[in-house]
């Protein structure tokens, strides 16, 4: 992919700030011409992502005009496009002249992010194409295994764009996001398992119980691609939290996933052949869920259930 190749879709900006918007994001991507960007020739800047995003995958996510921006995939006919969706707001924050110092360094650092995301799909794609479009997920792995694939999506990403951030910025706001969601939802899951033991029909806490372990994992995985590309540990960043990671129920699966992410970032990508790279993380996240008290279990119809401990 060139600059010159790049599709860009503006929505809701006048001439002069739509202008001002393909010229930054055309100067940012020959800044990052490093990264693999082949298959990405499109970038719609739109004011609400999850809107742009409905409406290509069609999919139903919430309307959410606090969220930046999101790389997708689009598939047609075996053929996979990549797509960089941009929140107008914030793609305003990219031009360097007209923003504060802060504002823009930050607003570059989550661009960065995002021509991370763009990389990693690319040599994703490259291996194994075929089984990204046409796998199917059943059982247990239908929630371990999109789960796995979305952790090493934000470990990668978070691993190649460290350069473009500082220790005290997004790593130690992540790793503060990390220690808050660990120490309450010890307590939340807790009850939620109490509730379900009182009344099984309560079904609904299973649900609620899985986002609340799934933003856990992946705000791990967010905060360990910081540390490991920064080559820091959580003690040096906050010895705070790692006082709470180290001393909480979490600690075992933060330590198997930060071994798990490092041998499959070992491998990558042409050490990677097979969309089941993804198995030791998957049953990681399948122990973390025993280690609250829930373990998942299929039957020979490959349905999902749990058993409450």
């Amino acid at each position: 992919m060139t600059v010159k190749n790049l599709h860009i879709n503006v929505n809701g900006l006048n001439q002069m700030e739509s202008d001002n918007v393909i010229e930054s994001i055309r100067e940012l991507i020959e800044l990052f011409d490093f990264l693999d960007l082949r298959r990405f020739e499109q970038i719609i800047i739109s004011e609400d992502v999850n809107e742009e995003v409905n409406l290509i995958t069609k999919s139903n996510h919430k309307k959410d005009s606090s969220i930046y921006a999101k790389v997708i995939t689009d598939t047609n006919d075996e053929h996979i496009d990549i797509i960089l969706i941009l929140n107008k707001n914030f793609s305003l924050t990219l031009n360097k002249k007209i923003n504060e110092e802060i504002t823009y360094r930050n607003s570059l650092h989550v661009f960065h992010h995002e021509l991370a995301h763009i990389h990693d799909y690319n040599k994703k794609i490259d291996v194994f194409q075929e089984q990204m479009i046409n796998t199917k997920y059943h059982g247990v792995e239908a929630i371990t295994f999109p789960l796995a694939q979305v952790c090493w999506s934000e470990y990668i990403a978070n691993f190649i764009s460290s350069s473009s951030t500082t220790i005290n910025s997004f790593p130690l706001l992540t790793a503060e996001t990390l220690a808050s969601l660990i120490i309450s939802m010890a307590k939340e899951i807790r009850t939620k398992i109490m509730v379900y033991k009182s009344n099984k029909n309560r079904t609904d806490v299973f649900e609620d119980v899985k986002r609340q372990i799934e933003k856990t994992l992946k705000t791990a995985a967010y905060l360990l691609g910081y540390l490991h590309g920064l080559n820091i540990t959580l003690v040096q960043l906050s010895d705070k939290i790692d006082y709470v990671v180290s001393k909480s129920s979490f600690k075992e699966t933060w330590e198997t996933m930060s071994h798990e992410l490092t041998v499959m970032r070992s491998l990558y990508p042409h050490g990677w052949d097979n969309i089941r790279i993804y198995n030791n993380l998957a049953m990681c996240f399948c122990d973390y869920y025993k280690d609250i008290g829930l373990i998942l279990k299929e039957n020979e119809n490959k349905e999902l259930y749990f058993v409450v401990i």
